[in-house]
């Protein structure tokens, strides 16, 4: 379902911007944090960052992740903004709006806008075949 700005302040939906760090402290809460790192600390975060398509579209995305000694990107909350609306990838909108396929959006990489602690700044793979 694709999320405009309303829909994330009326239902609570946590969306990270870009920027944005987010550390969740419950099963339903967060907290923004600023921090120059993501720390290896094993808790989740949600952040701001981009994905790079397989067909080499860059697009503006907030995902969950979970930090420990390596990162582990939460596949199932991976948003993308289109047009100042939110869409998950995989989603019918998403593939309408992107003029995409299935095929042509796995495998993707991913890189927080706030670097991981301890990892060189280079996009990260994910390479789950959705």
């Amino acid at each position: 379902m694709p999320l405009k700005e309303s829909d994330i302040k009326e239902y609570s939906i946590q969306i990270a911007e870009s920027n944005e760090l987010f550390v969740w402290v419950g099963p339903c809460s967060v907290k923004k944090i600023e921090a120059q790192f993501i720390p290896l600390d094993g808790r989740k975060y949600e952040c701001g960052g981009t994905i790079f398509l397989a067909n080499g579209l860059e697009l503006q995305a907030s995902f969950r992740i979970q930090k420990s000694e390596y990162a582990l990107l939460l596949d199932d909350t991976v948003y993308t903004k289109i047009d100042d609306v939110w869409y998950k990838l995989g989603e019918p909108g998403f593939y309408v709006k992107t003029g995409l396929e299935k095929i042509d959006v796995f495998p993707f990489d991913w890189l927080p806008d706030i670097p991981l602690e301890g990892n060189k700044i280079t996009p990260f793979a994910m390479d789950f075949k959705g």
